[in-house]
C-alpha cells in the first residue's frame, strides 16, 4: 500500500508482515514520531521519490528500499536496525558522518559516503556482503580498501571524490570497479627487491576510470631511474613502467593524475635530455624525463612509469620533431604524445599511408610553432592538445580527428585531398589560411580574423561556423562551409559562387557575392541583422522574409525575390542593381523607400503599402504645359525605379513609383487591391501601356463618386484597359463624370475599358478629358442618357416566363368529355391530355433603349380524375396537371450594344375545375377554374458580366367563363358564337438577388391581375346516319383584348426598368379541335398577340388527349 497524505500527527506503529509493502515520499506521509516494525524478510518499506533525511526507526528484519530518483540521508542517529536490509535501486542514500555501516547492501544505486572531519574513518560492518553492484562514492573521509571494505565492493565501484583518502592493504584487493573523480589513492608498502620494485598491496578491479583526476601517493625508492636511450619519442613518451598499482580495463590515461609520495609532497627525478629525429645531426627539442602514472599501452591497469613528461620543441621547418604513429599500435598508449609540448619549434606528423593513427593527448600543450601533417592520421585527445601552434598545415591525403575536442590555431593551411574531422570539436582559426582540403563532421569552426580561403564544396560539414568583426571566410563553392548554421559578425565572401546557400545565418556582418556569383538563400536567416551585397553580374535569390531576416541589401547585382506565398518585406534594398519580383506570391512593402535601375515583376504582385499615406499634389495648369508635381509623405512607401510589369506580373497599393512604368500585366489600385480605404497610387515619372490592365474600384454613382485613382505625374503612351468594379454604387447620371486617371504631362496614351461598369441599371464608359475641360488629358467614367445596361430586360423576360408560362384556358383542354358518375360509382372513362405550346415574344423596355426577344415553350400533361352530372344534363369534371416550361431570352441595348441574356427553367403542378351547362352539347353556359403552384431556376447574363442565379416560385390562379350560342345551320354544319372572360391572378416571385457587382436586384409586378374578354366563333359537323360521329373537326376563330393591371420590370439599386407595351394588348387566334376516334382527340392553334411600343407574342399550339 501507499501513503500519500500528510500523517504528521500520528506517532504509533507501522506493523508489515506476510510480505508486505508500504511505501511513502516523505516523512509527512508517516509521521516523523511513528515507527515501522518488519516481520519478515520480504517485509518492505520503500521510500519512493524521497528527498530529504530519514529518521524514523525501523525493527525486524525486512528490507528498506530506496528507490525511483530518491535523494534520502541517513545520519549517525537514524533509528534503522541492525537486521534491516538496505536495498538503493534507481536512487542515491547519503551517509551522514555515519563511521560504521553494517547493514545488509543489496542494489545497484549510489551510496555517497561523507564525514564532518575528513580525517575520521568509514568503514562497512561484516553484514554487508558483497551484493551491493552500485557506487561508493566516498568524500571527506578516509578508507581502507582491505578486508570487510574490500568484500563490500566485491561487485561495486569505489569512487574517490575530493577530500577522500583510500589506503590499500597488503595483498590483491578484488573490487567491482575504481575511479579517481578528485580523491587520493595510497600506496605506501612498496618495496625493493634488487632493483624490482613491487607494491604489497594492489587492486584488482574490473574497470579503471583515471579521467576525473586526483593524486596517486606511493612511497617510491630513491634513485629508480631505468635507462631509456635509443627509443622513439613515441616510446619516451609512453616510459618504462616501474610498479604495478592497480589492473583493470583502463579509461584515460593516467596522465591526468599527480604522483606524489606518500605524505603527498611532488615525487621528482627530473632529467632534461636533447631528441634528435633519426639521421638528423641536431636536435629537434628538449625533452624533460621523470616520474609518471599510466594506465599502459592497452589500457590495463595503472602504473607508475620513468618517461618523458615534457618536451620543448626547438627545431622548424624540416628539422621539426617527427612523430610517427604505426598501425599495430592504433588505439594504444604508444601512438600518443601525452607529455606536455611547449617552445616554439614545429611538430610533424609522418606515419605511413596504412590507417595508422598518431595522437596527442596532453591538455596543458603550448607550443606556438607550427603544425605539419605530413602524412597519415592525427587523433586529438584532449582540448588545447595542439597548444597555441602557428599553423596547422596538412598535406594531401592526411586526415586530422578533432574527437570532440576544442583546439585554436593560427593559420589552418589544407592541401587537396586531405579531410579535417571535427567529430563534434571546435576549431579556432585566429589568422585565416587556405583550405583546398574537406571539412567533415559535425562541431565548430570559430574564425577571429584574418582571411580564410575555401576552394571545395564540403557537403559532409555539418558543424556551425562563426566569423568574427575582422574575419573573413572566403568560399569559392557555396557550400564551402557545410549546410551547418553560420554566425557572421565579419565578411562572408561568395566568390563565383552558385547554387543554394543552405546554411543558417546570423550576427551583424556582410555577406557579399562577387565575380558572377549566383546565389539561393535557402535556410531560415530571421537571426540575421547584417548586409548582403550584390557585386554587379552576381544574383541572389531569396524566398521568403526568413531568407533575409532582419538585413539590408546593397544591391549593384540582381536581387530575386521568389515566393509562392505572402512576404512582408521590411528589409532595406538600396543600389544601382536590378530588383525582380518572381513567382506566384505577393511581396508586400509597407514601409520605407526600396530602390533599384529597374524592377522587373515577372509574377504574381509587388504590393506598396496596405493603407494610404497623405501626400500633396501640386498641379500647375499654365496654358503652355498643364503638370503635376507629387510630394511623398513621409510614411509612404515609395519604390525608386523604373517598373516593367510583365503580362504575368502585378504591381499596386497605396505607394509610389518613383520611375518610369510599362505595364504588359495589371496596375492594381489600393481599394481594388486590398479592399480597404480608397486611394491613390502614384506613378512619379511616365508610364507605357503594352496592352496591360489598370484595375479600379469605385462607388460608382454621380460625379462625387468615390473612387481608386492613379496619378501621373508624367507622360502617358501606349494602350492600356482599364477595369472598374462598382463597390456598392447605386449608379446615377453624371455630368462631368468620375476621375479616375490624372495625367500631368502628355496624355497620348490610350486607356480603352476592360469589360463593362455597371451599377444599378446604368452602364458607365470611359472618356478622355472631361465635360467642361475636354482637352485637360485626364480619363473619367460617365454615363450618358441613353446607355442603360440590358439586364435589367432579361431579368424582367425570366420574371414574366415565370408568371405566363404555365397560364391555359379551357380550350387548352378541348376533346370529348365522357364521365364517371360519382353518386353511382359506374366507370364510364377517364382522359388524359396533353398539351404544347412555342411561343416568340418580343418587347421593349418603358425607355424603348432595351428590346428583348424571348422563345418559350411548355408542355402540360393533365386528366380528369372524376366527372359527374346532377341532372343528366350538365356536367362537372375534376382534375390534375403538371408541367414543365422553359424560357430564353436576349436583350440588347441599342444606345450601347451590350447584350444580356436570360433563361427561366421550371415545373408546376396544379388542379383545374370545370362545369358545362350542357354536357353533351355544344351550347350553353360554361365555368372553368385552375390553381398551380410553380417553381423555377433563373440566370442572366451579361455581356463581359458573371452570371447571375436566383430562384423563382409561387402560385398562379384563372376563373374563366362564357356562354356558347348556336347562330346557324347549314346541311352539315352547325354554327356558333361563343363570348367569353377568364381572369388570371399572377403570384409568382423572384428571389431578392444581389448581383456580383454588389447590384440588388428586385422584380416588380408581383400580383398582377390579368383579364381576358373575347369571343370565339367555330363551326361544328352535324353527325347522320350515313356519317358517323367521328371523325369530327371543329375549326375555330377567336379574339381577345388581354388587361394586365401591373407592367412587369425589375429594379436594380432603386432604379426601375419596366416591360412596356403589354398593358393592353389585342390577340387573335385560329385553331381547329377534332375528335379523331372514340379515344382520341387533337387541337391546335397560333395565335398573335400584338401591343404597344413594338410588343408582340407569337403561339403555337398542339394538344392531345385520349379517353381511357
Amino acid at each position: 500500500m501507499s501513503l500519500t497524505g500528510d500523517n504528521s500527527g500520528f506517532s504509533g506503529q507501522y506493523a508489515l508482515a506476510d510480505s508486505s509493502k508500504l511505501t511513502v515520499s516523505s516523512t509527512t506521509n508517516l509521521g516523523a514520531s511513528a515507527t515501522i516494525a518488519l516481520a519478515g524478510a520480504l517485509d518492505t518499506l520503500a521510500l519512493s521519490g524521497f528527498n530529504g533525511t530519514f529518521a524514523n526507526t525501523v525493527t525486524g528484519s525486512g528490507v528498506l528500499q530506496v528507490t525511483d530518483s530518491s535523494n534520502a540521508t541517513l545520519t549517525s542517529t537514524n533509528g534503522v536496525g541492525s537486521d534491516v536490509t538496505v536495498d538503493i535501486t534507481n536512487a542515491t542514500l547519503n551517509l551522514d558522518d555515519i563511521a560504521l555501516f553494517d547493514h545488509a547492501l543489496t542494489g545497484s544505486g549510489t551510496l555517497n559516503v561523507a564525514k564532518n572531519d575528513a580525517s575520521t574513518a568509514f568503514d562497512f560492518g561484516s553484514t554487508v556482503g558483497g551484493a551491493f553492484s552500485g557506487t561508493v562514492n566516498l568524500q571527506n573521509s578516509t578508507f581502507n580498501i582491505g578486508g570487510l571494505n574490500t568484500s563490500a565492493l566485491t561487485n561495486s565501484t569505489l569512487k574517490l571524490s575530493s577530500g577522500s583518502l583510500a589506503s590499500v592493504a597488503d595483498g590483491v584487493q578484488n573490487i567491482g570497479g575504481l575511479s579517481l573523480n578528485g580523491g587520493t589513492l595510497l600506496l605506501n608498502n612498496l618495496v625493493d627487491n634488487s632493483g624490482v620494485i613491487s607494491s604489497l598491496g594492489t587492486i584488482a578491479a574490473n574497470s579503471i576510470d583515471t579521467t576525473g583526476g586526483g593524486n596517486v601517493r606511493v612511497n617510491l625508492p630513491a634513485n629508480v631511474t631505468p635507462d631509456l636511450g635509443g627509443l622513439s619519442v613515441m616510446q619516451l613518451d609512453e616510459g618504462e613502467i616501474i610498479v604495478t598499482l592497480a589492473t583493470g580495463a583502463a579509461t584515460g590515461t593516467g596522465h591526468e593524475l599527480t604522483l606524489s609520495d606518500e605524505l603527498g609532497d611532488p615525487l621528482s627525478a627530473t632529467v632534461y635530455q636533447s631528441i634528435t629525429n633519426p639521421g638528423a645531426l641536431s636536435p629537434a627539442a628538449l625533452g624533460s624525463f621523470n616520474y609518471g602514472l599510466t594506465t599502459g599501452t592497452a589500457f590495463d591497469g595503472l602504473y607508475v612509469n620513468y618517461g618523458l613528461n615534457a618536451v620543448e620543441l626547438q627545431a622548424t621547418g624540416n628539422d621539426a620533431l617527427i612523430l610517427t604513429a604505426t598501425l599495430a599500435n592504433n588505439g594504444l598508449q604508444s601512438n600518443d604524445l601525452s607529455a606536455q609540448v611547449t617552445g616554439s619549434g614545429d611538430l610533424a606528423f609522418v606515419s605511413a599511408n596504412d590507417g595508422s593513427i598518431a595522437s596527442l593527448s596532453n591538455s596543458t600543450n603550448s607550443y606556438t610553432g607550427a603544425t605539419w601533417v605530413r602524412s597519415g592520421n592525427v587523433r586529438l585527445e584532449a582540448d588545447s592538445a595542439l597548444g597555441q601552434t602557428s599553423q596547422l598545415a596538412m598535406s594531401t591525403a592526411t586526415r586530422v580527428d578533432l574527437n570532440g575536442t576544442q583546439q585554436t590555431v593560427g593559420q589552418l593551411v589544407t592541401e587537396i585531398g586531405s579531410t579535417l574531422d571535427f567529430n563534434s570539436g571546435k576549431l579556432t582559426v585566429t589568422n585565416g589560411g587556405q583550405v583546398d582540403g574537406a571539412l567533415t563532421g559535425s562541431g565548430e569552426l570559430d574564425l577571429t580574423s584574418g582571411l580564410l580561403s575555401i576552394t571545395e564544396s564540403n557537403s559532409g560539414f555539418t558543424g556551425s561556423t562563426d566569423i568574427a568583426s575582422g574575419a573573413t571566410a572566403h568560399l569559392y563553392q557555396v557550400q564551402g562551409l557545410g549546410s551547418g548554421a553560420i554566425n557572421n559578425n565579419g565578411l562572408l565572401n561568395l566568390d563565383s559562387s552558385s547554387g543554394a546557400l543552405l546554411n543558417t545565418l546570423a550576427g551583424s556582418g556582410n555577406v557579399q557575392l562577387t565575380n558572377s556569383a549566383n546565389v539561393q538563400l535557402a535556410a531560415d536567416n530571421s537571426g540575421y541583422s547584417g548586409l548582403f551585397t550584390t557585386d554587379a553580374g552576381t544574383v541572389l535569390t531569396a524566398n521568403s522574409a526568413a531568407n533575409l531576416g532582419s538585413s539590408s541589401v546593397a544591391n549593384s547585382g540582381e536581387l530575386i525575390l521568389d515566393t509562392a506565398s505572402l512576404w512582408d518585406l521590411t528589409n532595406s534594398i538600396s543600389g544601382s542593381g536590378t530588383l525582380v519580383k518572381r513567382g506566384s506570391g505577393t511581396v508586400k512593402i509597407d514601409s520605407g523607400t526600396v530602390s533599384a535601375s529597374l524592377t522587373t515583376i515577372e509574377n504574381g504582385l509587388l504590393q506598396l503599402g496596405s493603407s494610404p499615406a497623405i501626400s500633396t499634389l501640386t498641379v500647375n495648369e499654365s496654358p503652355l504645359a498643364r503638370s503635376l508635381v507629387a510630394t511623398l509623405a513621409s510614411n509612404a512607401v515609395n519604390l525608386v525605379s523604373d517598373v516593367l510589369i510583365t503580362s504575368t506580373g502585378s504591381l499596386g497599393g497605396y505607394g509610389q513609383v518613383t520611375g518610369n512604368v510599362e505595364n504588359r500585366g495589371n496596375l492594381i489600385m489600393p481599394n481594388a487591391l486590398t479592399g480597404g480605404t480608397f486611394g491613390t497610387f502614384t506613378i512619379d515619372g511616365n508610364y507605357t501601356g503594352d496592352n496591360g490592365t489598370v484595375v479600379f474600384n469605385t462607388i460608382l454613382a454621380g460625379d462625387s463618386s468615390i473612387t481608386d485613382r492613379l496619378l501621373i505625374t508624367g507622360n502617358t503612351a501606349g494602350q492600356s484597359f482599364v477595369t472598374v468594379n462598382n463597390i456598392g454604387g447605386n449608379g446615377a447620371r453624371t455630368a462631368e463624370g468620375i476621375k479616375i486617371i490624372d495625367v500631368g504631362g502628355d496624355s497620348a496614351g490610350q486607356f480603352t475599358l476592360n469589360g463593362r461598369a455597371v451599377a444599378g441599371a446604368y452602364e458607365y464608359f470611359l472618356y478622355q478629358g472631361g465635360v467642361s475641360s475636354p482637352t485637360d488629358g485626364d480619363w473619367y467614367l460617365r454615363t450618358q442618357a441613353d446607355e442603360r445596361r440590358p439586364e435589367p430586360a432579361s431579368y424582367t423576360a425570366n420574371l414574366a416566363a415565370a408568371n405566363t408560362l404555365f397560364v391555359s384556358s379551357l380550350a387548352n383542354r378541348s376533346g370529348e368529355t365522357l364521365y364517371t358518375d360519382i353518386f353511382t360509382g359506374e366507370v364510364k372513362s377517364t382522359s388524359l391530355w396533353l398539351r404544347n405550346q412555342g411561343s416568340h415574344n418580343r418587347s421593349r423596355d418603358d425607355s424603348g433603349e432595351l428590346k428583348t426577344q424571348d422563345n418559350r415553350y411548355v408542355m402540360q400533361l393533365g386528366g380528369d380524375v372524376a366527372q359527374w352530372s346532377r341532372n343528366n344534363q350538365d356536367l362537372w369534371r375534376v382534375g390534375v396537371m403538371a408541367g414543365y416550361g422553359n424560357s430564353s431570352s436576349s436583350t440588347v441595348a441599342q444606345g450601347t450594344g451590350y447584350r444580356s441574356t436570360g433563361s427561366v427553367d421550371g415545373y408546376s403542378v396544379g388542379m383545374y375545375g370545370t362545369w358545362f351547362e350542357q354536357g353533351q352539347e355544344q351550347t350553353g353556359a360554361y365555368v372553368d377554374s385552375w390553381l398551380q403552384y410553380s417553381w423555377f431556376n433563373n440566370q442572366v447574363s451579361g455581356e463581359g458580366l458573371e452570371t447571375e442565379k436566383y430562384d423563382s416560385k409561387g402560385f398562379t390562379a384563372s376563373v374563366e367563363s362564357g356562354y356558347a350560342f348556336k347562330v346557324g345551320q347549314s346541311a352539315n354544319q352547325n354554327y356558333f358564337i361563343q363570348p367569353k372572360a377568364q381572369v388570371v391572378w399572377m403570384g409568382v416571385k423572384a428571389d431578392s438577388h444581389t448581383e456580383t457587382n454588389g447590384t440588388v436586384v428586385s422584380g416588380e409586378g408581383n400580383n398582377n391581375i390579368q383579364t381576358r374578354l373575347g369571343v370565339k366563333a367555330f363551326i361544328s359537323p352535324i353527325p347522320t346516319a350515313e356519317k358517323a360521329k367521328v371523325p369530327a373537326f371543329k375549326p375555330y376563330v377567336e379574339a381577345n383584348w388581354i388587361h394586365n393591371t401591373k407592367d412587369f420590370g425589375t429594379t436594380l439599386d432603386g432604379m426601375t426598368v419596366k416591360q412596356a407595351g403589354a398593358a393592353n394588348v389585342a390577340e387573335l387566334k385560329v385553331g381547329v379541335e377534332g375528335q379523331v376516334n372514340t379515344k382520341l382527340s387533337l387541337w391546335g392553334n397560333v395565335g398573335q398577340q400584338v401591343g404597344n411600343n413594338g410588343y408582340s407574342d407569337s403561339s403555337i399550339t398542339l394538344g392531345v388527349k385520349y379517353n381511357f
